[in-house]
């Protein structure tokens, strides 16, 4: 009887393995970057055509869960297409920063920081800035 409990043992432990190492077992991480990514893609199927903050949001938030990566960047086009701002160029500067293009990312980081000043001469965003100077020093460093 001990042999047979043994080898249960074996089994289990086994079985245990191969869900853990394959992704059979979803952590509440895993579940809540599936509503994150479900829940954006939902928000813009729903969205009207010349929402242009929704395709920026869900895209944002995407970003932020690192879900939907195939998707966000035809997000970020559309909602540039409807409405160029500070707000979804910021974003698409995020993107291009998630998938290490630094360069790109820094020209995106720019053109939201000149979007901003334009409507307002007074815009002030210290977060955009600071991604830009990073962007900026990884894409000097890289050029080297």
């Amino acid at each position: 009887m001990n042999y047979m409990t043994k080898n249960a043992r074996l089994i289990m432990m086994a079985l245990a393995t191969i869900f853990v190492s394959t992704g059979v077992y979803a952590g509440p991480k895993g579940i809540e970057n599936n509503r994150t990514a479900e829940k954006a893609r939902n928000a813009v199927e729903e969205a009207a055509p010349d929402d242009w903050y929704t395709y920026a949001q869900s895209a944002e938030k995407s970003i932020r869960k690192k879900v939907n990566s195939k998707e966000v960047k035809g997000w970020l086009e559309r909602s540039i297409e409807i409405n160029e701002n500070a707000y979804n160029l910021a974003v698409m500067g995020d993107y291009y920063n998630m998938n290490n293009l630094p360069v790109k990312a820094y020209e995106y980081y720019v053109k939201s920081l000149r979007a901003g000043f334009e409507q307002d001469i007074n815009y002030s965003d210290p977060v955009t800035h600071k991604k830009m100077m990073k962007a900026r020093s990884v894409a000097i460093k890289a050029s080297r």
